[in-house]
């Protein structure tokens, strides 16, 4: 297959996709586009409950007795807007826009994750390539809460071997192994009062580099939210008596927080001691992350007095929990010495008027860890006076080290590009670890075409690449056909 016949059609089934929006939860009208368009193709599939789409595709004749691959991939996407462009993405369809070898679209993002799983797996079924029987599995909702993974059948996997999910961001690497993780949330109930104090001040912190949470929380980065809760204890170390009218930071659970903000009231005699304090603690943050954070900005400056505070029991109580929890990582592994074992980060705080909500966020490769680390968290709730409570967890996709997949696809890789993969695991999640939950003895790989500012109005895709890894899976699936 040449890459320009191959990247025209990928293009053509992803225009198709693009007329359909897809924000997760409103997944209807591409899952029953995706089935009519297999119709079309000749292939009937089907669609359970929460609309994954299900297809059987015959083998190559006399490739009838090769394992079952599975071809699997999402159909939701992250609908996010410039601000200057009107979009609903409930209705709108995506404008693609293409500049040379690179596809982006017009003001909003492109869809690319995970909308090129389906575009591949649509194209190469048309092709006249080798393969074994296949199985296409697209997925709802993978970008918020794993609905289509948690509620795919088992039967779906039972009877694969390998599963190539084409849902990693970068040509370079072949991932073997991903993480578990799960929500943690701690709440408290406020009492307000009347701010007694005679000043306040409002504390920032911006210009923090921020990041996934997985893929970047052994980088060596600060969390802004935990940065001013370290200024604050060292307020109630130094003896000064401050309530918090206000405590609010970071965007989401599952991203080290950029920005924090609080607002303190204390006696006005005690102010300047108070900035004092925290300007000697924001040089010492500097200090701890000036190779990693460079435009860190952590101030302290006079605010209007607010009406009214939380409680100094409350005050107390938020102070010592996001102190008393850590961000970052705990443990690395001890076979993939550069992939942390255990992390987890502060995602968010949000104080309103009557309830302080925290978000954390831990995650493993082991899910036997992760369980053992969620032991503790209710100890840190129940010493600080806060409820808890935590979603199921996400299983850990762990590494076959007999795997037959990884091999042939890195060699495959070789010929084909011309140099050998890097092949790693991550510490972010994917939808593979609920299939090996189903299936411990499958055989799993995630690639992908190289994708860029995923998640936001930036997004693109090379299309060089696009044509590179559909001729590493078309070549990946003649080695399998072979496999008895």
């Amino acid at each position: 297959m040449e890459n320009k016949a191959i990247i025209e059609g990928v293009l053509q089934e992803f225009a198709g996709l693009a007329k359909h929006p897809r924000k997760s939860y409103h997944e209807k009208a591409v899952s029953d586009y995706i089935v009519s368009r297999l119709a079309a193709l000749g292939i009937t599939a089907k669609q359970d409950g929460v609309y994954n789409v299900i297809a059987d595709i015959p083998a190559t004749p006399g490739y009838e007795a090769a394992p079952v691959t599975m071809l699997q991939g999402h159909m939701d996407m992250v609908c996010v807007a410039k601000p200057d462009r009107t979009y609903d993405p409930l209705t709108d369809e995506i404008v693609l826009k293409r500049d040379g070898n690179i596809l982006s679209a017009d003001g909003t993002s492109l869809g690319a994750d995970d909308g090129m799983a389906i575009a591949i797996s649509l194209f190469l079924i048309q092709q006249p390539i080798v393969h074994g029987p296949l199985r296409l599995v697209f997925t709802v909702d993978e970008e918020v809460s794993m609905t289509g993974a948690t509620h795919l059948d088992p039967a779906h996997v039972q009877d694969v071997r390998y599963i190539i999910n084409i849902d990693s961001e970068s040509i370079e690497a072949l991932c073997v192994a991903s993480a578990g993780s799960s929500h943690a949330t701690f709440t408290r109930q406020l009492s307000r009062q009347k701010a007694d104090g005679q000043a306040a001040l409002v504390l920032k912190a911006a210009g923090f580099i921020g990041g996934h949470s997985g893929e970047t929380i052994n980088e060596g980065k600060s969390n802004a939210i935990k940065a001013i809760a370290i200024g604050l204890q060292r307020l109630a170390q130094a003896g000064i008596a401050y309530t918090l009218a206000a405590f609010d930071g970071g965007d989401a659970a599952n991203a080290i927080p950029s920005h924090a903000q609080a607002v303190i009231v204390l006696p006005a005699d005690q102010v300047e001691k108070a900035q004092d304090i925290l300007a000697a603690g924001a040089a010492d943050h500097k200090l701890v992350y000036t190779d990693i954070e460079t435009s860190i900005s952590l101030t302290a400056e006079p605010a209007a007095l607010p009406e009214q505070t939380v409680s100094p029991a409350d005050t107390k109580a938020i102070v010592q929990l996001l102190n008393l929890l850590h961000t970052g990582v705990f443990a690395m592994n001890r076979h993939l010495h550069e992939l942390p074992d255990l992390s987890a980060n502060i995602g968010t705080i949000q104080l309103a008027d009557d309830m302080v909500t925290i978000q954390y966020f831990p995650r493993s490769s082991s899910d036997a860890r992760l369980r053992e680390f969620f032991v503790s968290l209710p100890v840190f709730a129940d010493v600080t006076g806060f409820d808890f409570a935590a979603t199921a967890p996400s299983p850990a996709w762990v590494e076959n080290t007999h795997s037959v997949l990884t091999p042939a696809m890195a060699k495959v890789y070789e010929q084909e590009l011309g140099h050998a993969p890097r092949v790693e695991a991550i510490h972010g999640g994917l939808e593979t670890g609920y299939f090996f939950a189903m299936n411990p003895d499958l055989d799993i790989v995630s690639v992908g075409p190289t994708t860029n500012a995923i998640h936001s109005a930036d997004e693109s895709v090379d299309l060089d690449t696009v044509a590179d890894i559909t001729k590493v899976i078309a070549g990946t699936l003649a080695v399998l056909a072979t496999e008895k």
